[in-house]
């Protein structure tokens, strides 16, 4: 689904939602829009990975009307991060790099659609690996609940430690619990020592994204 082309610095500074907030009130009055850096960093994930995309669809994914979702794709177009036509919008070549960097800058290495994993079985997901980011103490909860408060059905935070991945508190081995799923992972990831492994799971695999990237913003709070 994506795959960081580089390395990037450690620190996050997402100022990408005040590139598009700026200047998209029309005249001296009105309330701005009520988004989110998530909803910004979701929008490019989804044009990049499913372009061309219509604000419909969008709006959908989000959970944003389309009077919003028509005026988070002009904002993008007039800072040349997307291209409109009639069958949709597709990210340009800036786009791409603003969004490569903005996911550097948050230790994404890898998006990836899981499909139904074994570890939930039943429900689309997404997995995201964070290079680097595992604390002490890391419990997975935060990340369950904003990935659950955006809409997704929950989030599971896997770790590699000692070479295993594991899931935090316990540690408990994702071996135990299925050893073609932690082949798969590892496979698709490549994850080294404390890397992170966040995996949103709901309806369908959009809002599994949506889900996983709410809970990797928590941790970069």
């Amino acid at each position: 689904m994506w795959e960081r082309p580089g390395r990037s610095g450690p620190e996050w500074n997402f100022s990408l939602l005040d590139d598009i907030l700026s200047g998209w009130r029309r005249g001296s009055r009105g309330p701005l829009p009520q988004l989110t850096s998530l909803q910004v960093l979701a929008a490019l994930i989804l044009i990049r990975g499913e372009g061309p995309v219509g604000r419909r669809l969008l709006s959908q994914s989000l959970g944003i009307n389309d009077g919003v979702a028509r005026g988070l794709l002009e904002r993008l177009s007039e800072k040349e991060l997307i291209r409109i036509a009639e069958n949709g919008a597709s990210l340009s070549e800036a786009g791409k790099k603003r969004l490569d960097r903005e996911l550097g800058w948050l230790g994404v290495g890898s998006i990836h659609e899981l499909g139904e994993t074994e570890l939930v079985p039943g429900k689309p997901a997404v997995g995201v690996h964070l290079s680097g980011r595992y604390v002490e103490g890391l419990n997975g909860i935060r990340e369950r609940d904003e990935a659950v408060r955006v809409g997704a059905d929950g989030s599971i935070t896997l770790a590699m430690l000692n070479g295993r991945l594991v899931v935090p508190p316990d540690n408990k081995d994702v071996r135990d619990m299925s050893q073609e799923e932690d082949a798969r992972l590892r496979g698709l990831f490549g994850p080294s020592e404390k890397d992170l492994l966040i995996i949103g799971f709901a309806r369908d695999s959009r809002l599994a994204l949506v889900g996983a990237l709410a809970a990797v913003l928590s941790l970069a709070r």
